[in-house]
């Protein structure tokens, strides 16, 4: 008999356990499925794509420690503009902007010294070989210098900079921005509110709402700063950003204007999978993304326009169709990514106009941790009616080597507060004066 009874007590043991695991499994589905963490875990998962995303292909051994060097070109020309200044004097200044851009150089150096916490960035502009802007900027021994030609006579002491204060032998520069990218997402995550999101369900799917009026992004904005602060790594990366950042705080005139903004995600409630994601946008414009796996599609709205993007990847080759409002294929966009090459490729034909463009990017002769050539190019070709609406290219062909030599004099230095103003209003005054001059 007591055989029998261990083999009952053995069985309602397994019975008791499978009883427990149902009942649990049960609680994780309700948890999983529940709207608060379908909303946290997409939020989440959306900061971790974006991180992913910022992954380098290429180890060229000079991330932290380099000075490139490189020359801006830009060609650019408009049939159109031109004829139009002709006849109507509204274009003459733009005809000559396009004129002008497209005789400038433009030079640009930047030096990064991690291991003595050293940046300089020098950027000079030419037109017609006579300069019209030459602006510079230095971090060393943790303070910050600019100078700005015409409006400065010497660097100006611009106070504390703490920008290599959260870098150090382990951690880069794209490792911070990813720490930031991911506590802000995490933190968005976190402090949604349970009142601000509603279930409905359509069909197979169970959609989850998010909304949020100007009030509730002002209050999730703020919460989103206190947590950077109090995460003691966010804080430093953040303060090496912008030395007044523990002062920031987001106020009503910032969030003013914006509206309502809805996020739903749709669920399909027999396999819990999120298949659709939709970013209403003050009922003016929506995004839409959709996921059937190796295929994905993006729908983008506003009031008068709808375009589709069906997009299929295919390991480094990603080709997206273009389809307009009544289904007719407008165009395709290419994406190629190799170790040293990233290639865009659009071509488009609407109604209106032809568009042809391309970005590319390639690195080319790695010594690594010696040093690499860069050139970047976009071209535009954008024509209406045999007309030359916009056509052209900007290049930028870079040399980057190991050499961190910085020798900028700062001994006649002054400080920021003897300036008529601060640094973004004088270099804005800058940019303005030498905008009226291209278009002169």
């Amino acid at each position: 008999m007591k055989p029998r009874k261990s083999k009952k007590q053995l069985l309602n043991m397994i019975l008791l356990i499978l009883a427990l695991v149902l009942i649990a499994g049960g609680s994780i589905l309700a948890y999983i499925t529940s709207p608060k963490y379908v909303t946290t875990s997409v939020i989440k998962k959306t900061g971790k794509t974006l991180t992913n995303l910022m992954n380098n292909k290429i180890e060229t051994g000079l991330d932290e420690n380099y000075k490139l060097t490189g020359n801006l070109k830009i060609n650019l020309q408009s049939d159109y503009i031109q004829n139009l200044a002709l006849t109507d004097p509204k274009y003459v200044s733009l005809a000559k902007l396009i004129t002008n851009l497209t005789n400038t150089e433009n030079s640009i150096t930047i030096i990064q010294d991690k291991d003595n916490k050293k940046l300089f960035l020098d950027f000079e502009g030419k037109l017609n070989n006579n300069e019209i802007l030459n602006t510079k900027y230095l971090v060393e021994n943790a303070t910050e210098y600019y100078y700005i030609d015409g409006l400065t006579n010497t660097y100006i002491n611009n106070g504390n900079n703490s920008y290599f204060e959260s870098l150090n032998s382990t951690t880069t520069t794209i490792d911070n921005n990813k720490y930031i990218i991911e506590k802000i997402f995490s933190s968005i995550a976190n402090n949604i509110n349970k009142n601000w999101i509603t279930t409905s369900y359509q069909g197979k799917d169970k959609i989850i709402t998010v909304t949020l009026d100007e009030e509730d992004i002002l209050t999730l904005g703020n919460k989103v700063l206190q947590d950077l602060k109090k995460d003691t790594k966010a804080k430093e990366i953040m303060v090496g950003y912008n030395q007044n950042f523990e002062k920031q705080k987001l106020k009503k005139e910032n969030v003013k204007g914006l509206g309502t903004i809805q996020l739903s995600i749709y669920q399909n409630k027999l396999t819990t999978k999120v298949e659709q994601y939709k970013l209403d946008i003050n009922n003016k414009a929506s995004i839409s993304y959709f996921d059937y796996g190796k295929t994905k599609e993006i729908e983008l709205r506003n009031k008068d326009n709808y375009v589709k993007l069906n997009i299929v990847e295919d390991g480094d080759q990603t080709e997206i169709t273009v389809i307009n409002d009544k289904g007719v294929t407008l165009g395709n966009i290419s994406i190629t990514t190799t170790d040293t090459n990233y290639d865009v490729l659009i071509k488009v034909a609407t109604e209106e106009a032809n568009i042809d463009m391309e970005y590319n990017t390639q690195t080319t002769n790695v010594k690594k941790g010696k040093s690499y050539d860069n050139i970047t190019t976009v071209s535009i070709n954008i024509s209406s009616k045999n007309e030359i609406i916009m056509s052209g290219a900007v290049t930028f062909d870079a040399k980057v080597t190991n050499d961190t030599t910085i020798t900028e004099d700062i001994s006649n230095s002054v400080l920021a507060s003897t300036m008529p103003g601060t640094k973004e209003e004088l270099m804005s005054e800058k940019i303005n004066s030498v905008i009226t001059l291209l278009m002169s």
